[in-house]
Formats: structure tokens, C-alpha cells, sequence
């Protein structure tokens, strides 16, 4: 299936609306873009330089989109409402099931009855994620103001053209979600590694027990932060490259296989979680919690691999336009 110009600029105007408007919004907008264009083509205008100007004259889609929608005034625009979203999704999927985890550890340890091991650990799920959502916001509106920013000084140069058109099924390779969520979830780690050495986990006695093996600070700790802050560093690379390419997407298989598979062996001889929870499935090597790890690990990888290189097999580069090959 091909697709025109036109095919692209009306996705990505959509893109940036509600779902119940978007049939509506094709309909208007490929209606008008074709009467421009038969107007144009009556004057004597080749039909793909009359595509062309019809296109460039309606300007850049994402600001074509605000006018159609439902309020004008939005905290985050829907320039990056769709990251936001992401973002926030992925974190929330990442961070609250491990904080309720942590504090099922510690109701465990301490001998709990089912109910408190259940229930217990939902209030503070709760409280991180009000803070995560706070947290992920006011990222995200610095991320949209200081992009409208730009945009603002784009329109004014009059840089926008429809050369810039994505297609539409080449997707985003990288962007402000995958960036602001590493940079996230990378500072949560860290703030992690080390609040859990104060110890959240506490016996029956009342004896804090850090959650993760002490041995472990004398060089995994620091080796997982590099890896987590090279990864961030690459997906902003990639940011400023617009595009996955082999040498980043090698970089990237290579990173998220030096997290993973360390881990996963970690897991396996039972040196990840600290041997004082006294919990004999939590420290004993190859049980079902090393199981469980190792088949979790390598469900990620296996996502994060695909991911990075259908980016990287997806990429297109978007024609000239059409006028610049008759010059």
C-alpha cells in the first residue's frame, strides 16, 4: 500500500485529536485539500506541485490539529499528549507493581497474616503513584512549553514544509516518552538502591534487613547505574538524530543484553535478594522466584530488542519535493 501526501498530512493531523473526531476531521480535511487542489491544477499546476502547495499553504499539521479541538486551552498539547501518555503508562506499568512487591516483601518477612500481605502494601502503591503522576506532568510541561517554543520560532522562519511529513507507517523512532522515562525510571533505581540500604523491610523483631544483597555494592550496583545512564544517553542520541540507526540500534541491543543477562545470572545463584529475609525461595539458587526472574528478563529484552530494531528496519526517507526534481 502507498501512500500519498496527502495520506500523510491528514495522519498526522489526526493523530493529535480525540478518537471520535478523527472520521469526522479525515472526511473535512480531504475534501478541502482536494477542492485546493483541483483549483490549483485548473490554473495549470501540475497535479503534484498543486498536492504540494495545498499542503504547505494549510501549515504544520500538529498546529491544524489545535484548531480542531474541544478546548482551547490544555495543560499539555497534543504535541506531546501522546508521549505523555506513553510515558506515563509504562511508568506506572513499571514502578507501582515493584513498590507493591518491595512492600509484600516486607509483610512477608514479618509473618503477616494474608489479608496485611494483600492489602497492606496498596497505600503506599497509591501514594507513589499520586507522586509519579505529579512527577511525570510537570516533565512533560516544561517538554511542551519549551517545544512550543521552538515550533513558535519554526513558524516564524517559515521552516515548516511538507517535505517534513512522516509516514505514516513508519511510527516514531524516538521520542520525548522514551527519553523522560528512562530519565525516570533511571533516577527511581538509584533513589531505590539506595533508600532500600535504610531498609523499607523490617523482621518480626523489628530489625531492618536491606532488600538487596550487600555484596552487591562492591561492584553490581555501580556497574547496573552506568548501564541505565548509558541507556539514557543513547535514547537522547537518538532524539537528536530522529532516527534509529544500525550503529545506535547495535549500541542499543548490546546495553540492554549487559543489563539482562548479568541479571538474570545474578537471579540464578540467588545473590540479588539479601539471604537475611530468610525466605527460603528468595535465597535459594535456581528456585521458582529465579524462575520467574529469568523468564521476566527475558521477556523485556526480547521487547526492548524487538522495538529498537523494528525502528531500525522502519526507517524511510521521505521524498524531496516534487517541484526540486524538475529544477
Amino acid at each position: 500500500m502507498t501512500t500519498t501526501l496527502t495520506d500523510r498530512y491528514i495522519a498526522a493531523t489526526v493523530r493529535h485529536v480525540s478518537g471520535r473526531h478523527r472520521r469526522e476531521i479525515d472526511r473535512e480535511l480531504r475534501a478541502a485539500i482536494a477542492d485546493d487542489i483541483d483549483a490549483r491544477t485548473a490554473l495549470g499546476e501540475p497535479p503534484a506541485q498543486a498536492e504540494y502547495a495545498a499542503l504547505n499553504e494549510l501549515g504544520d499539521p500538529a498546529h491544524l490539529a489545535t484548531r480542531y479541538a474541544d478546548r482551547a486551552t490544555v495543560l499539555i498539547g497534543p504535541e506531546t499528549y501522546r508521549s505523555y501518555v506513553r510515558a506515563l503508562g509504562v511508568l506506572c506499568a513499571t514502578v507501582l507493581p515493584i513498590v507493591y512487591v518491595v512492600q509484600d516483601i516486607g509483610y512477608w518477612v514479618r509473618g503477616e497474616n494474608a489479608g496485611a500481605i494483600i492489602f497492606g502494601p496498596l497505600g503506599t502503591t497509591l501514594t507513589v503513584a499520586m507522586y509519579l503522576i505529579a512527577c511525570v506532568t510537570g516533565l512533560f510541561v516544561l517538554v511542551d512549553r519549551m517545544g512550543n517554543e521552538h515550533r513558535r520560532e519554526g513558524d516564524a522562519a517559515g521552516e515548516w514544509a511538507p517535505d517534513q511529513l512522516p509516514f505514516a507507517e513508519a511510527g516514531q523512532p524516538t521520542a520525548w516518552s522514551d527519553v523522560i522515562t528512562g530519565i525516570v525510571l533511571g533516577a527511581l533505581l538509584v533513589v531505590a538502591l539506595f533508600v532500600q540500604r535504610v531498609s523499607p523491610v523490617t523482621t518480626a523483631a523489628g530489625a531492618q534487613v536491606p532488600i538487596i544483597d550487600p555484596a552487591l555494592w562492591g561492584f553490581w550496583v555501580f556497574y547496573f547505574i552506568a548501564v541505565v545512564v548509558l541507556a539514557i544517553g543513547l535514547a537522547v542520541v537518538n532524539l537528536r538524530l530522529g532516527r534509529w540507526t544500525t550503529a545506535t540500534a547495535v549500541i542499543g541491543t548490546v546495553l540492554a543484553l549487559a543489563a539482562t543477562g548479568p541479571l538474570a545470572w545474578l537471579f540464578w545463584q540467588a545473590r540479588v535478594l539479601n539471604h537475611a529475609l530468610d525466605a527460603r525461595a528468595l535465597v535459594t539458587p535456581g528456585s521458582w522466584i529465579s524462575w520467574l526472574a529469568i523468564v521476566v528478563l527475558a521477556l523485556i529484552t526480547a521487547g526492548v530488542l524487538l522495538k529498537t530494531w523494528r525502528h531500525r528496519d522502519r526507517q524511510t526517507t521521505t521524498p524531496s519535493h516534487p517541484g526540486k526534481e524538475e529544477q
